[in-house]
């Protein structure tokens, strides 16, 4: 044996054994499940850091065998995530990591980092995740024409300082909870005394928003409500599609439901806009959530960026549109490999993700059946559970996705899925918190058919 070979053996024999191949999710819930199954078909080792049980019940249940392992996290907010990812990262070679909750991005965006994987980086993440950064930001770059301030300093007025009114937020918000509509000195001291109770149920959320504290109050846009879907691959942002939303007829502020894809005839100018933003904001990779206000004409204005993909079922129901698993191209970009998004080609069906409301006055929810043909129907209020009379978007009680080969005939669907749907044995019908107010040009369609 030659002096290189005995070299090479030397190095062979105090190398360290391979680290195994691990797919990391972070707060796994919902339809994160459906990435997971992806990553353990691709021979991932499949690990969980959670704060909250996994789920056990209705179609986004984590089955037995699918998270190889679940490390506990105690606070999404404080300094013990560290630690945890250290451990990972000393035990497994990180393939992909995937996230859903606004409160565990940054720390994936840290652990992509460490472990070579494409990111936007977690300093940049985490100041896209301030809504006060970010309307700076876009108002210095000319790319927004709506005004902002911190609370704090908008307490300090004598006058009402907008020339409209304005929404009141966490400046590190999750969903639509402790936003406020005011438009008065009054109004935003009453707001503001409501932000101080934190009458937040979930604790997930209550948690990430009061860690960051700051609230922001931004002038309000008007026009239609709608989300971009992007997938953004190393830099290079691909549009999916457009979502419309359902809202309540009773509060227009309550959403009540997701159509997508959604038709809108300034769908070229929306896009284009929410590539401008995507580079304004410094987001380079990974799956990303724009609500947009889009007037008849004027300015598109960003209402929030969410720097991950849509929340309740619309990995379901893009997977229904174009007839994939949403999950791999999902699985794909979490691992750095660019996604095959041909099937952006296809004509695609139309899907939808229905939020039902008890009926006025329900107290208690004792069971819910979801109709026939319709799919993915899950709980969101535990049986027996204190319902509040209310109709706001945390008593939503149940979900489901309905698909059809048409725009006209979803919205048939849709609606009959609302009425049909059982609760405690009567159907929720033409009660006044299943009335709706349609997708604009969605509805439009629907009615011409």
């Amino acid at each position: 044996m030659t002096q290189p070979e005995q070299r090479q053996e030397a190095r062979e024999k105090h190398q360290e054994p391979a680290k195994p191949q691990a797919f990391v999710l972070l707060e796994l819930l919902n339809h994160m499940v459906l990435v997971a199954r992806e990553a353990k078909r691709r021979g991932f080792r499949v690990i969980a850091l959670n704060h909250g049980p996994l789920q056990a019940a209705g179609p986004f249940a984590v089955p037995d065998g699918l998270v190889d392992e679940v490390i506990p996290v105690a606070s999404w907010t404080d300094g013990t995530v560290r630690p945890l990812l250290d451990d990972v990262l000393g035990r497994f070679s990180v393939a992909g990591t995937y996230a859903a909750f606004e409160g565990a991005l940054r720390h994936e965006a840290e652990l992509r980092e460490r472990a070579g994987l494409p990111t936007t980086g977690a300093a940049q993440v985490a100041r896209a995740l301030d809504k006060f950064w970010v309307r700076r930001t876009l108002y210095a770059a000319g790319l927004t024409g709506l005004r902002s301030e911190t609370l704090d300093e908008a307490l300090t007025w004598d006058h009402w300082n907008f020339d409209r009114p304005a929404v009141l937020k966490p400046a590190n918000g999750t969903g639509s909870a402790l936003c406020f509509t005011v438009g008065s000195l009054d109004e935003l001291r009453a707001a503001a005394d409501r932000v101080a109770a934190a009458s937040v149920v979930n604790t997930l959320m209550k948690d990430f928003i009061l860690a960051h504290g700051a609230f922001v109050l931004e002038e309000r846009a008007e026009g239609e409500l709608l989300s971009v879907e992007s997938l953004v691959d190393q830099g290079e942002v691909r549009v999916v599609g457009l979502t419309g939303r359902y809202l309540s007829a009773l509060d227009p502020v309550v959403e009540q439901g997701v159509v997508f894809p959604y038709h809108h005839p300034r769908h070229d100018e929306i896009v284009a806009r929410a590539v401008e933003l995507h580079r304004a904001l410094g987001i380079t990779h990974g799956p990303t959530h724009l609500e947009v206000m889009v007037p008849d004409e004027g300015p598109i204005e960003l209402i929030d960026f969410n720097l991950r993909t849509a929340g309740v079922g619309m990995a379901v129901c893009i997977g229904n549109a174009f007839a994939v698993d949403y999950a791999v191209p999902l699985t794909d970009l979490a691992c750095g490999r660019a996604p095959d998004l041909s099937f952006l080609t296809r004509a695609p069906r139309y899907s939808a993700d229905m939020l039902l409301l008890p009926p006025p006055g329900a107290a208690e929810m004792k069971r819910l059946d979801f109709p026939a043909g319709t799919e993915y129907g899950r709980l969101t209020k535990a049986v027996g559970e204190p319902l509040s009379g209310r109709a706001d978007q945390l008593d939503v009680v149940g979900m489901v996705v309905v698909t059809a080969d048409s725009a006209p005939e979803l919205h048939h669907k849709a609606l009959a899925a609302r009425r049909d749907t059982l609760f405690d044995g009567r159907p929720l019908g033409d009660n006044p918190n299943n009335q709706l107010i349609s997708p604009r040009f969605h509805h439009l369609t629907a009615s011409r058919g």
